[in-house]
């Protein structure tokens, strides 16, 4: 008799405290049974099943307890996640995610938990079930600074929130990582964003929406009002000047080594010229008084450079010259492409194209010929269209199915294009190795597109929010 009161007294009373180190994958959450737990005891027991989730975009698997319509996750589970410790005094569960981080503190039977000392309420109340706490998720998450996604049917928890914000841009670098321009900040703000939807500030700067990234990543070229060229490194650092020339410079593009810069020169935009990103000397590349040159790019190999020249009309007037008689001859006038080769001895431009439409976005492909963005502002009718011309002349379309907006190309020659459809929704379709693919749908309006150096990966950037898609699926990487 005796012993078996004992026994009772010892299993009413009993609560065991444990530690979860971070990141130790066998740590246990702290295990807290009271006399109300213990009277549990003979009652039927909840399902505990084991369930797949991601987090920070990798599979984990973790307990989940059936609770009612909903679902609570072991707290061991969860601790494990955020590689928190898990302490328990006097019935109450702390959890601690490290000296910058965040104090959580709940007790199973309560609906009530403190943050850093702030209450806040569950829906549920944790439950203890074989000295194991389950709790509410959801609050947990939040809480500790967290994100839950849609992720179709995978629960999908996020430790760090998404970085929030309108985006304008976005490009990949030689990682496969995102840069994009958030431009409602003040001043714009370059974030690097993650495949894990982790992301960091890489600077603030007023050119930010003006800047060119070097292929790898590394660094930031742009110019000031007064034309002087900056290098920032996006690791960290003071920008520096690269050279003192204060020439105006506009269009500026990185050789696919990342060695040189090119852009347009001039007030009147009639030079091209590349700047040594070691030295800062600047080389004359094209400088044929041809005016109104834009958008320079250089081949993979550095061996061509493709422009675009904006053809104004041409002044005509009788013997007299008089105001009345001049005439405008717009005839000629509109947007041709021309290629140059480069390092070739009394080489001289070639036209590459003789159309009347608008032409925007000119990239070299894999295969050597010019891809650009067709457009006819003239024709209400006509749709936008991404064509490609051959070093011969000879044009062809690559993308006509909408009515294409926007285009990018990466300095391997892969392309992506996004257009509008008949009922007024987005399509996105790459062309990588030569070959198109449909590889995003959207109501919503894109402002910003990009595609991997391998042609894997595309980046969208629709209603202010960056996307990335692979494999057919489709990842908000912010919000």
């Amino acid at each position: 008799m005796k012993n078996n009161k004992m026994l009772q007294i010892i299993a009413a009373a009993a609560f065991v405290t444990t530690a979860l180190s971070a990141g130790t994958v066998d740590a246990a959450a702290a295990r807290v049974q009271d006399k109300s737990t213990a009277s549990q005891a003979s009652s039927a027991k909840l399902a505990v099943t084991s369930e797949r989730i991601v987090v920070n975009g990798q599979e984990k698997s973790v307990s989940m307890l059936q609770a009612g319509n909903g679902k609570l996750i072991a707290l061991a589970d969860l601790a494990k996640i955020y590689g928190a410790a898990v302490t328990s005094s006097k019935g109450a569960v702390t959890v601690s995610t490290g000296k910058n981080g965040h104090s959580l503190q709940l007790q199973t039977g309560s609906k009530t938990f403190k943050l850093d000392g702030e209450a806040r309420t569950f829906s549920a109340a944790p439950i203890m079930q074989d000295n194991r706490a389950f709790v509410e998720l959801k609050p947990v998450v939040t809480a500790l600074g967290g994100e839950i996604i849609a992720a179709g049917q995978t629960l999908q928890i996020l430790t760090a929130e998404r970085v929030a914000g309108s985006f304008a841009s976005a490009s990949f670098d030689a990682k496969g990582q995102v840069i994009a321009v958030k431009e409602d900040a003040d001043p714009a703000q370059v974030y690097r964003l993650n495949s894990d939807y982790s992301s960091s500030l890489l600077f603030s700067d007023p050119n930010a929406s003006n800047m060119a990234i070097s292929p790898n990543g590394d660094l930031a070229a742009y110019t000031d009002d007064n034309g002087q060229l900056y290098l920032l490194n996006l690791d960290g650092g003071q920008p520096h000047k690269l050279g003192a020339d204060t020439s105006v410079k506009t269009d500026l593009t990185w050789t696919a080594d990342g060695k040189k810069i090119y852009f347009v020169q001039g007030d009147k935009q009639e030079k091209i010229s590349c700047v040594s990103v070691d030295t800062g000397m600047i080389t004359e590349i094209l400088a044929d008084k041809v005016e109104n040159k834009s958008e320079v790019r250089v081949s993979a190999d550095e061996k061509k450079i493709t422009y675009i020249v904006n053809v104004t009309g041409v002044a005509q007037s009788d013997k007299d010259s008089t105001e009345d008689s001049l005439k405008i001859d717009y005839s000629g006038a509109g947007e041709q492409i021309y290629t140059l080769e480069i390092g070739v001895k009394n080489a001289k431009p070639v036209a590459l194209t003789a159309s009347g439409d608008n032409k925007l976005y000119p990239a070299y492909l894999s295969n050597g010929s010019v891809a650009f963005l067709s457009a006819d502002a003239d024709n209400p009718n006509a749709k936008g269209a991404i064509k490609a011309v051959s070093a011969s002349g000879i044009a062809q379309d690559l993308i006509a199915d909408v009515d294409v907006t926007i285009s990018a190309a990466s300095p391997t020659g892969n392309l992506v294009a996004a257009g509008i459809t008949a009922d007024g929704s987005y399509k996105v379709y790459s062309l990588a190795a030569g070959v198109k693919t449909e590889v995003y749908e959207t109501k919503e309006d894109i402002t910003g597109v990009a595609i991997s150096d391998d042609g894997t990966r595309v980046a969208v950037v629709a209603d202010g929010k960056v996307f990335v898609i692979q494999n057919g699926k489709a990842s908000q990487i912010t919000k």
